[in-house]
């Protein structure tokens, strides 16, 4: 009897308390995907259309072809994602586990950009293969905000 007293105290003082934990609360926000029609490339626009700003550093992104498992990218701090920001991007995020550094390699999210870039050397960058959508592929979309881990896109494109 004492045990379950115990217990049963416990459950109401973490709730009553916060004692098990808070999530961050969900921000709202519109996040859409599509061909991007301003450009003849083979290219995606990722657009904020409303809602709350998404602090960069506080969001990632997973652009990878239908089928495949996602391979998230945390955007850079101090790149927030704001109504009206849009992502042209060109490329997946499937070399998401490379470090970003200063001298960039692997995938760079930013509220522009999704970049891949290769070592430096003779004055730019080195193409990595594989990374660019191809023309008719669909692909799967997702954006997350990580402190929450709320689903703010999720979407499937065909690349024009």
């Amino acid at each position: 009897m004492v045990a379950i007293t115990v217990i049963l105290a416990a459950v109401i003082a973490a709730f009553v308390f916060g004692l098990g934990g808070q999530q961050s609360a969900a921000p709202t926000a519109s996040i859409v995907a599509a061909n991007n029609p301003d450009t003849t490339s083979i290219d995606l626009k990722i657009q904020h259309k409303g809602g709350d700003t998404l602090k960069g550093g506080d969001w990632k992104l997973s652009i990878v072809p239908v089928g495949k498992s996602p391979n998230f990218v945390i955007s850079q701090t101090g790149n927030n994602l704001a109504v009206g920001a849009q992502i042209i991007t060109s490329n997946v995020t499937t070399n998401g586990s490379w470090v970003v550094t200063t001298n960039p390699q692997g995938v760079n999210v930013t509220n522009t950009n999704v970049y891949i870039g290769g070592a430096l050397g003779n004055g730019g960058d080195v193409t990595l293969p594989g990374n660019d959508l191809v023309s008719g592929q669909k692909y799967d979309i997702k954006l997350v905000h990580v402190p929450s881990n709320a689903m703010l896109l999720d979407t499937v494109v065909e690349v024009r």
